[in-house]
């Protein structure tokens, strides 16, 4: 029997023949192989716009340990307050709140802020300020040209941006790292309260931090929450206290101010004590009921009236007496107690 040798090269032979450079390489050869209908798939990541129809809002630090946190020195200064419970800024209109930057320190790299509501029901409506703060003649536009904005930069060579497709505004700057520094400064000041009726309709709102390269691919993301309003520290406390101590369902009735202040300033209403003269002499009188129903009701009803009487009218630490005893047909008062 004649042995028959196998077309299937083994592993090792498989291994000398591709490095061999005598050998042809067949899987690139056009006439052997058609590769035009065959999708390739790379290794980048398909391009998403930051401020598309629908931004991402999952956090994410990337390769570039991107990090955004509020600078607390302005805080001692209550130009503005940071919950680090809520993860949220409180901060009066117009009053810059400096914002950290952190990152590996690679050139050529931008931050992006956008405002989103924080609402899910809400993300696709973009933020806009209220008609009064977009008003030219506003005084809070005095020297700001960029009236349609809620979000503005104070850091030099800030490019503000409205996306053609879904509305919303953003501003960006390049990052410039200085020497013996951990963090870039970037200062944002916040245009319209999130009480303004036709703005912001007084719905949580957060701002969107985006680590971005020349061409606007998102490398890093963080959120923090804000609300922009007259009585920052206050409304830092109160929504503290609500996240502390959450609602069991029922509503809490709301009292006015003036009520409140009425009630303070009248002085609650003492309960004088009736007395009667002991040396009065007793009076009997007769009562004629119409029936025996009558007659019995009145009897009851002048029995609860002693029993009440009688302790309410007593002086302190004597035996309560009765004031008043009713027969079948007739009243008598009796003798003072002394």
């Amino acid at each position: 029997m004649e042995s028959q040798e196998s077309d299937i090269c083994a592993p090792d032979e498989m291994e000398m023949m591709l490095g061999d450079p005598s050998v042809p390489d067949l899987m690139n050869d056009p006439l052997l192989v058609d590769w035009s209908g065959v999708e390739i798939p790379t290794s980048d990541p398909p391009f998403v716009n930051p401020t598309g129809p629908l931004p991402a809002r999952t956090e994410f630090t990337g390769v570039h340990l991107f990090d955004a946190k509020v600078d607390m020195t302005g805080q001692q200064k209550k130009l503005y307050y940071m919950s680090t419970k809520l993860n949220k800024i409180f901060v009066d209109l117009g009053k810059v709140v400096p914002i950290q930057i952190k990152w590996d320190g690679t050139a050529n790299l931008y931050v992006r802020a956008l405002m989103m509501f924080t609402q899910p029901d809400q993300w696709k409506n973009p933020v806009k300020r209220c008609v009064t703060h977009r008003d030219k003649e506003d005084p809070t536009n005095k020297s700001y040209d960029h009236s349609d904005h809620v979000l503005a930069m104070e850091n030099e060579g800030a490019e503000y941006y409205i996306d053609p497709l879904s509305k919303r505004h953003s501003v960006k700057v390049q990052l410039h790292l200085q020497s013996g520094c951990e963090y870039a400064l970037v200062s944002l000041k916040f245009m319209c309260k999130t009480s303004c009726t036709g703005g912001l309709n007084r719905a949580p709102t957060d701002v969107v931090f985006t680590l971005e390269d020349a061409q606007g691919t998102v490398l890093g993301r963080q959120v923090i929450g804000v609300k922009i309003c007259s009585c920052p520290k206050r409304d830092k406390e109160k929504d503290e206290q609500n996240l502390a101590e959450p609602s069991n369902g029922k509503r809490k009735v709301k009292v006015k101010r003036e009520e409140k202040q009425s009630s303070a300033e009248e002085p609650p209403l003492k309960r004088v004590k009736q007395e009667f003269p002991t040396d009065a002499a007793p009076v009997s009188f007769m009562v004629t009921a119409v029936n025996a129903e009558v007659a019995k009701l009145f009897k009851e009803n002048a029995f609860h009236w002693n029993q009440v009487k009688m302790v309410e009218l007593c002086t302190p630490g004597a035996i309560p007496t009765p004031l008043i005893s009713v027969t079948d047909d007739i009243a008598v008062l009796p003798q003072p107690y002394n």
